[in-house]
């Protein structure tokens, strides 16, 4: 059996780990070997925990370390059923958001990734394509002057229309610096404090996990909500579909995500490809 207890893969989600939602058989059978030789293997994910089981069914038969969530928002350990490392949005700039999404974008739907919810104030357009993907639960459609304002993760931003471009420049224009918005795919544009990225999620990982600093962290990742983590990791992966901007800080390009990129680098790490960094 190969030995790969030097190694720790974190990997993106949609269109990396996933291909058009669905688990890869291949990437099954490769993160076995990995996990049997020592290999950390967890997902760093724009998703909440609310909303990840729907993609890959039960967490602890595929991960053996806490997920990174909403953009590095905060960890979760789905063993313990316990969100670790916190960084909640101020109640008063919560306010202010919903302000600048009523007055400024009142066609625009928008949601809220919560503590132990997810907010809308109506399920329709894509709001209503996201909703289904989240535990039954945590599902609250209400009106936004009743939700509370102290434990959000982020707000979300949803449509299919170009119209996510114009949010993101009068979200800059209006706010400054005070936030930063980034699309997490083609019809979602994700708001959070400026720090807030995967990359934050990932140092939070490598805290939580005292024997990570003795493995060779590979990131893999495919958006521009990926990029700050993979730079951040000590090899870069995207798979062939990624984003150009995602190509140019990657150490590897490898296969399509359909092909089951996972199962790539499990196999690099195998070739000598892919080498431990100590």
């Amino acid at each position: 059996m190969f030995d790969f207890s030097k190694f720790m893969i974190v990997t993106d989600l949609d269109s990396t780990f996933l291909a058009d939602g669905k688990l890869v058989p291949r990437n099954l059978e490769a993160l076995r070997r990995f996990r049997d030789g020592g290999g950390i293997f967890t997902i760093a994910t724009g998703r909440a925990h609310l909303n990840t089981r729907s993609a890959i069914g039960d967490p602890c038969q595929l991960l053996n370390a806490p997920a990174i969530c909403d953009n590095g928002a905060y960890l979760y350990d789905f063993f313990k059923k316990e969100s670790l490392y916190q960084d909640l949005i101020r109640a008063k700039d919560a306010r202010d958001l919903i302000a600048f999404a009523k007055t400024s974008f009142p066609d625009v739907r928008f949601s809220v990734s919560a503590v132990s919810s997810i907010r809308s104030e109506e399920n329709a357009g894509c709001v209503a394509r996201d909703m289904p993907t989240y535990e039954r639960e945590a599902v609250c459609i209400a009106p936004a002057d009743t939700w509370p304002l102290d434990d959000w993760y982020k707000f979300l931003f949803l449509d299919d229309t170009p119209r996510l471009q114009e949010v993101r420049e009068g979200l800059l224009s209006h706010f400054g610096d005070r936030f930063v918005p980034t699309c997490s795919s083609t019809w979602i544009l994700e708001v959070q404090y400026p720090g807030i990225h995967k990359a934050k999620g990932l140092q939070k990982l490598k805290k939580h996990l005292n024997g990570a600093k003795k493995r060779t962290i590979i990131a893999c990742g495919d958006f521009e909500n990926d990029v700050e983590m993979l730079e951040e990791a000590d090899v870069a992966v995207c798979p062939a579909n990624a984003l150009p901007q995602v190509k140019k800080v990657a150490d590897h390009v490898l296969c399509d995500c359909h092909e089951g990129l996972i199962a790539d680098v499990i196999e690099a790490i195998e070739q000598g490809r892919i080498q431990p960094r100590h």
